[in-house]
This record gives C-alpha cells, structure tokens and sequence, in this order.
C-alpha cells in the first residue's frame, strides 16, 4: 500500500551492496540496450514518482507526490504528475481542496493510459495524526487532470487506500487497493464511463498490483493472485515463502508476478531479494533475478521489463538479464511500455527511457577490479569497475569519448568510443600492472 511503498523504496535503496553493483557491470556485458535519461519537471522540495503510463512516444505520464514545504515536512503532501509531450516534461496540476484540517499526506501511486488525452490516476489522502485515509481517483483529459470520486467502503475513520490502476476501455477502468484497519480488506474498483463502482472480490488482503487483458482482470496482494473473468473470481496457488507481490504483467507466455521476498537473518534482522514469477494457466515457474527487490513489470513489445533498485531486467521463463542504464538513479517504482513497446521507467525523480532519446552507453573492459574509470566528451564522468574488470552505463550523450582506467601502482588503459543512441558501445582498455 502507499506507505508500504515508500517505506520499501527507501529499504531497498540500503540494501545496495558493492557485490551488487559488481554484478551489475558484468550482467550488463550480455546486452547492447541503453536506456537513456530525461529531465524531470521541477517539483517540491520533497517529490518522487510511482507510477508511469505511456500512449504513444509523445504522451507519457507519471505521477507520484510533493511537498512545497509545507508540514509535515517529512510527508509527501500533494498528488503529482508530469507530461511528456515529445520533447520535454511539464508538471501537471493536480487539484486537491483540503481533506483534513490538521495537514495530510498525499499522493498518486499509479496510472493508466486508455489512449492519448484519456489517463486515470489512482492514489491516497491521509491524516498522519490518526488511521484515516481516502482514496483518490483522477482522469486525465490531454490538458488537465479533474478529480473523480470513489468509494471509501471502510468508512471516515478508517483506512481507504489506492495503489494500482489498469485501463481496458474509456468505460472499463480497474483500481486496486486495500480498505479498513491492519490486516487491510482487498479493494477492487471498477470504472463504467461514468462512476466508480466496489466490486466484490475474495480478500487476499491490501492489494499492490493489477492487470488486465480483454479477457481477464488479475490482481495481487503478498503471495496470492486473484483471476476475474467477468463473473467469478479465481485464486491461484499461492507463491511459496514470504513473498510479497508488487506487479503483474500478463504476455504470450503468460502471467508474470514480480515483487520481493524476505528471509530473516541469523541476528534478527531481514533481508529481501528479488522475485519474479511466471503462470502458464496450471503452474508458477520462479526465474532468478538479481537485486534486492522487484517494483513494476512490463511486456514491451517482446521483451519483458522489470524494474529493481536502479536496475532494469529483460526477463524470459528461464532466465534474467540486466540492461544498461544510465549511473547514479534511484530506486525505480515503476515501469510502462508505449504500444510500440518502447519502455519508460520512473523512480524518486529519475525518469529513464529506451532507447536512449539522442543517449547511448559504454560498456569497457580494464581487466582489474576496483579500477577508476574517466571519461571526457560531450559529457565528463567517472566509475569504478566491478570483480571482473568491467564497468558500464547508458545516458550519454552520442559522440566520441576518450575513457582513462586507472588503478594504483599500475599503467592505465586508455580508449575512444563513439556512443550511438539507443546502442551500447564495447571498447577495451586494459591495465597493465606489474607482476
């Protein structure tokens, strides 16, 4: 749910290790995709993305929640959302009156593209001084963003909250959430053209993810999935182990749950990896993935997407493979696909596209861990390379580039590589050290 979700986008962000990292570079060397980078619209001085939808190259938003500064200060305040026209983000209003006199939290946790000009944006108002929390709806029209009432079934005291949006049609829109004091009730919002309606649904608890296809309706909360076909609901097996489910994806292979699972640690304490899933119609295959969880994931076009800490995996049922993206990102909340299966992904303020729009990447060979590695350009930049001697990272801009690797006591390796949007460029730059 919307704290849980903020809460776990900060534990994940700890849970980074240099052994992670390391295993980023190397993963990266099984690719040429590089994701590039696009300038965030200003915001407040507290903001971050959660969710993010995509009609076309030309119409992509993303929505999440800011603070202007005002208190609580520790508290995102206010719905967010940006629009990508083609060239560049512009922060969209997004009108909320006061919901309680005392301050509140707020914030959209998710979005959906029926078309061009027509999104929905699903999310929570709170009041941090006691459990009270409304749900939030609002339907983007191409200019403005117009809030949409809905239901609040656990009543005014109580917690009512929206995580999840997926849209089939302009009248037939489908949120999820949860609703009611801890252990939440799983809440199922159906959109017609012209109200939200509860629909009634087995409760797995609060609810974290939704898909749809013309078909069927799936939604997800900690372990369990549920399956509506129009009339009836259906449950399928539970996922093993203590695993929490943050995204569904269905595709020609067939149901994909991604999320984390936690184990606890000798000492007390717990630690999470990431989980992936994938539902033939009869049973659920696990596929390794690395990190130390999973947020969103995506079919682009016939790749599949998943996004974790501020890392991006290609997944298949057998296998993982990370994908080059640009350096110093947060952890990324979320991740879409145009119809063309161009893919976006969101996370704090960090937005990422592929292929990089007019970006590439570089990804270089020293032969020596831990080494520095500089490069001059159209931008300058620096890194250090993992185990295995390698290093690499897309959002540079295309050009030509001159790349130092450097470790002490050693002769550095020096290199060009002429970067090409959208592409990742292998070069060599080998350090030689004395024996």
């Amino acid at each position: 749910m919307t704290l849980n979700r903020v809460w776990r986008a900060a534990m994940v962000a700890g849970v980074v290790c240099a052994a992670g990292l390391a295993a980023s570079a190397a993963a990266a060397a099984s690719t040429t995709v590089a994701w590039g980078t696009t300038t965030s619209a200003p915001a407040g001085t507290r903001a971050g993305l959660f969710g993010v939808a995509a009609a076309s190259s030309s119409d992509v938003l993303g929505v999440g929640g800011y603070n202007p500064g005002e208190s609580p200060t520790a508290l995102l305040t206010r719905p967010y959302a940006e629009h990508w026209n083609g060239s560049g983000w512009s922060a969209t209003t997004v009108p909320l009156a006061p919901v309680y006199s005392g301050g509140q939290a707020a914030q959209l946790n998710g979005v959906a593209e029926v078309a061009a000009g027509d999104g929905w944006a699903v999310g929570t108002v709170a009041d941090p001084s006691s459990f009270a929390s409304q749900t939030l709806s609002y339907h983007w029209n191409g200019g403005t963003w117009q809030r949409v009432p809905t239901p609040d079934p656990a009543g005014p005291s109580q917690g009512n909250e929206l995580a999840a949006v997926a849209a089939r049609a302009t009248n037939d829109v489908w949120a999820a959430g949860g609703a009611g004091p801890y252990p939440a009730a799983s809440l199922v919002l159906h959109w017609n053209g012209s109200t939200w309606a509860q629909v009634r649904v087995p409760s797995i608890g609060a609810l974290d993810a939704v898909t749809v296809t013309p078909a069927s309706v799936w939604v997800a909360g900690g372990n369990k999935v549920e399956q509506f076909n129009g009339s009836a609901w259906t449950s399928l097996p539970a996922l093993p182990g203590d695993v929490s489910i943050d995204g569904l994806a269905d595709t020609a292979a067939g149901l994909w749950a991604v999320g984390y699972e936690s184990y606890s640690t000798y000492t007390g304490g717990t630690i999470t990896v990431s989980y992936a899933a994938l539902w033939n119609g009869s049973a659920w295959t696990t596929v390794p993935v690395g990190g130390g969880g999973l947020s969103g994931v995506v079919a682009a076009g016939s790749e599949v997407l998943a996004t974790s800490q501020a890392e991006v995996w290609q997944l298949t049922p057998t296998a993982s493979t990370q994908q080059i993206v640009p350096q110093n990102l947060g952890p990324l909340s979320a991740i879409a696909a145009d119809p063309a299966g161009n893919p976006w992904a969101v996370g704090g303020l960090s937005i990422i596209n592929e292929p990089g729009i007019g970006q590439g990447g570089i990804q270089v060979d020293t032969g020596a861990a831990n080494a520095t590695l500089t490069w001059t350009g159209p931008v300058n930049g620096s890194g250090t390379t993992g185990y295995d001697g390698k290093f690499a990272t897309g959002g540079l801009p295309d050009g030509t580039y001159t790349i130092t690797a450097s470790l002490s006591g050693c002769q550095p390796g020096v290199t060009t590589a002429t970067v090409t949007a959208g592409e990742v460029t292998p070069v060599t730059a080998k350090i030689a050290c004395p024996p």
